[in-house]
């Protein structure tokens, strides 16, 4: 625990380095720092010896076999040079490991209120009730006589025909 202005807040492990200390580095020789250095050197060595033994003990003298220990020494070179978000290559798999395949999966947080779920169900389910007490409106619809569903339909068609004809169009269409 430390306080920080009036109020005490946990230590949770995690300290920030200003930028311009990040990027400072201590070259030996080469202008590569001592673990560059060392991925570089164990990579040179590990191609020169598979090639050797390529050339030497298996007796290959086709030059496409030349590809064989580069692809050794790469993993060196990748380790050497790259830094993915500011951390060594090798770190920062420790991190992506730790957090990608051996954590648990994630797991998504699915709140449902189940009060205001049943209290739905149950407005619905009253409604129901009352709307069957009341009578439906689709079998008072059937008890009126044809005709006068038919003249409630025309009047309403007449009213919309006379909306439409009112509205003149500003544009005159030629024929």
């Amino acid at each position: 625990m430390y306080h920080d202005e009036e109020r005490i807040v946990p230590y949770d492990g995690a300290v920030e380095i200003p930028k311009e200390i990040q990027k400072i580095r201590d070259p030996i020789i080469f202008n590569l720092t001592k673990r560059e250095l060392c991925f570089v050197s164990a990579g040179l060595i590990l191609a020169a010896a598979s090639l050797w033994v390529l050339f030497r003990w298996i007796g290959v003298r086709n030059s496409a076999f030349v590809l064989f220990p580069v692809l050794i020494a790469t993993p060196f070179l990748l380790f050497a040079f790259i830094r993915p978000m500011g951390l060594n290559l090798e770190d920062w798999l420790t991190i992506w490991m730790s957090n990608n395949i051996k954590s648990a999966p994630v797991r998504k947080l699915f709140a449902q209120n189940e009060y205001e779920k049943a209290l739905e169900l149950t407005k619905a389910y009253e409604e129901k009730i009352s709307a069957d007490r009341r009578g439906i409106g689709w079998m008072r619809k059937a008890k009126m006589e044809k005709s006068k569903i038919q003249k409630m339909e025309k009047g309403k068609r007449t009213v919309k025909m006379k909306k439409a004809k009112s509205k003149k169009s500003a544009y005159k269409v030629r024929m």
